[in-house]
């Protein structure tokens, strides 16, 4: 595996990590939260539909993909990136 997967791979797993602290259920419902993991992987905030704004590598401009998925980050590279949720734009990443 090259050095920009790992470094990728392990980009997003740290995000999804973050995510998954900031959704923590109560200690009462933990029991409940283990048949919704997959649930809660994808839905990192209101209902997963986020904006992503991202550095262009030629010209170093920023752009914007409206309406994409929590797990599309992953085709993004992460130099600059910023991630936003669509609905309340509470900034994810």
């Amino acid at each position: 595996m090259t050095d920009d997967k790992k470094a990728l791979r392990d980009f997003v797993a740290s995000a999804r990590a973050l995510a998954r602290k900031k959704t923590a259920k109560p200690a009462q419902a933990e029991d409940n939260a283990a048949t919704d993991n997959t649930v809660e992987e994808e839905l990192v905030c209101c209902k997963g539909i986020v904006h992503i704004a991202y550095r262009g590598i030629a010209d170093d401009r920023m752009y914007l993909s409206y309406s994409r998925q929590w797990n599309e980050i992953r085709f993004f590279r992460p130099h600059g990136l910023r991630v936003f949720c669509a609905d309340c734009r509470h900034r994810v990443l």
